[in-house]
């Protein structure tokens, strides 16, 4: 996969999150809380370079999908060149999942990923994005965020009865790492 300048993208883009691509230890802090062994749906928000969707697509079994939305077109581009069968690229917004996810003929999902910048939209676009989350996630599934800002922790506790949260230094930046859930 060719690779992407993340500096020039965060530059370029208002809606990069990050200079750096995110960290290996974030990624597998999240997805140990992932049962591989089992058909999962995944949708990830904000893939950037793709370092969860690699990773997810190398633990995945082979019935499982996973969807990725992102906004951002070179990163677009790069990430449809990963060629799994199990993948499904959109370039659009997470705030269309719904649609996204009927237009794939599926109705709910186990895990959702979250990387985007929750702190660089507005708030009209924060809500509907977590709401529409919780109501596609499966009920025993789970809504992983991670974020430079804790503004949306607040926001996840108006609608997620189980909210954890951790700050991770081993990442540039460090990050807040949300797991929000409708059941414990």
């Amino acid at each position: 996969m060719e690779k992407i300048n993340v500096l020039k993208e965060f530059i370029k883009d208002k809606n990069v999150a990050s200079v750096t691509k995110t960290s290996k230890y974030i990624v597998e802090k999240i997805c140990n809380k992932i049962d591989f062994s089992e058909k999962q749906i995944i949708v990830e928000y904000g893939p950037g370079t793709g370092a969860f969707t690699k990773y997810l697509l190398e633990k995945m079994n082979q019935d499982s999908k996973l969807i990725i939305i992102e906004t951002n077109k070179e990163f677009v581009e790069n990430l449809n060149k990963i060629n799994d069968s199990r993948l499904i690229v959109i370039y659009g917004s997470a705030e269309n999942i719904q649609s996204i996810l009927k237009a794939n003929n599926i109705a709910k999902v186990d895990y959702i990923i979250s990387g985007i910048p929750f702190s660089f939209l507005k708030k009209p676009a924060v809500i509907n994005i977590i709401k529409q989350s919780k109501d596609i996630l499966d009920d025993d599934g789970g809504f992983f965020i991670y974020q430079v800002s804790a503004k949306i922790e607040k926001h996840l506790k108006e609608f997620f009865p189980h909210v954890s949260k951790d700050f991770v230094l081993n990442n540039i930046p460090p990050l807040h790492v949300y797991e929000a859930r409708k059941t414990p």
